[in-house]
């Protein structure tokens, strides 16, 4: 006959604790609905006429949209610098926002008068631990940098791209560590206080213009959702195809 320590025993054991619950159990914690990733991309300007700030106006009117049209998902946070020819953009939120943000820039990369012409995703980072930055803003830089087009240099494009995302990590984090009063002042002189943190044009024109498999265009990033991958069975490779009387025979 079962004793009660053997019922408890058994109680606990039909019902283990899987991953997914301890995961749940954290973000409620930390007071976060779904998992926060972060997305880093690069796009180039498509004209020198186009106005920076009417991009950087179009990019905040957005993603006040999806907030309100996304109550349920998780706030949009992140950081946009827009220089003379190109922009390079944090964005750390859920994966549905994510997937809307990249579906937006490469319908204005086909428009006839979009403010971009091409971009590139470097790295989407899953579940990240942490936010490195407290609200979306975006910040236009007249940094002048010359020799942008001849540029050039024996890095693989993988220590590029890393040497890239480390300066804009290390840039949350200083961010992160300002007090909110001077947020603004700090946002408004990063060229001034930390041009060490700010990407070069250079470089981010050189991975715009090159092809490597450790970017990925928009369209390939939305085909990933949308598309299934194509699966063979080795079965299907044989002529003449084998006869099944069976479903799984």
């Amino acid at each position: 006959m079962a004793t009660e320590d053997d019922r408890g025993t058994s109680s606990q054991d039909s019902h283990r604790t899987s991953l997914l619950e301890i995961i749940e159990e954290r973000n409620r914690n930390l007071n976060k609905k779904y998992l926060i990733h972060r997305l880093v991309y690069i796009s180039k300007i498509s004209d020198p006429t186009v106005d920076r700030h009417a991009l950087g106006n179009y990019y905040e009117a957005l993603m006040k949209k999806l907030q309100v049209d996304f109550q349920t998902s998780e706030p949009i946070t992140g950081l946009m610098l827009i220089y003379l020819k190109h922009v390079v953009h944090v964005i750390e939120t859920s994966s549905d926002l994510i997937l809307k943000i990249v579906e937006d820039l490469h319908k204005i990369e086909s428009e006839k008068d979009s403010f971009v012409s091409k971009s590139k995703i470097l790295i989407i980072s899953h579940d990240i631990n942490s936010r490195l930055y407290q609200q979306w803003s975006f910040r236009t830089l007249d940094i002048v940098e010359h020799g942008i087009e001849a540029f050039d240099t024996k890095e693989t494009f993988e220590n590029l791209i890393v040497e890239l995302l480390t300066q804009l990590l290390k840039l949350g984090v200083y961010l992160n560590k300002q007090p909110k009063l001077n947020l603004k002042n700090v946002m408004d002189s990063l060229h001034d206080k930390v041009p060490d943190l700010l990407p070069q044009q250079s470089v981010v024109h050189y991975l715009l213009e090159e092809s490597d498999s450790s970017m990925i265009s928009p369209l390939e990033y939305i085909d990933m959702y949308r598309k299934p991958y194509d699966t063979f069975l080795e079965s299907d490779m044989v002529w003449p195809i084998p006869t099944r009387l069976f479903p799984y025979n």
